[in-house]
């Protein structure tokens, strides 16, 4: 089975169960929540990062140029991962906002 199959069939299974008006909205509102999760699961850990040392992931750069240890730069890029990944979701959802219109 295709992917689209895939899709169709569970958006279908869900129009039949009066859910959603038809397949398009439900996909749309499945890949919004989804989208909603991961942003929410990325903001978490960019603001735990923050919270943490006090000050944003750029400031955070500046204060470990050159003379950062192995674990700084390991929880370095594990802010900047989060920090990045946050930001693709967000255009992600903007993305499927926008083509709704």
């Amino acid at each position: 089975m295709t992917s689209q199959a895939v899709l169709e069939s569970i958006a279908n299974s869900l129009v039949t169960a009066g859910i959603y008006k038809n397949e398009e909205a439900a996909i749309r509102a499945l890949a919004v929540e989804l989208i909603e999760r991961k942003i929410s699961t990325y903001q978490d850990q960019v603001q735990t990062f923050e919270e943490r040392y006090q000050h944003t992931l750029d400031q955070h750069t500046e204060v470990l140029k050159e003379t950062a240890s192995m674990q700084q730069e390991d929880e370095w890029m594990e802010w900047k991962g989060a920090a990045v990944m946050l930001e693709a979701w967000q255009q992600a959802l903007r993305d499927v906002l926008d083509s709704a219109h």
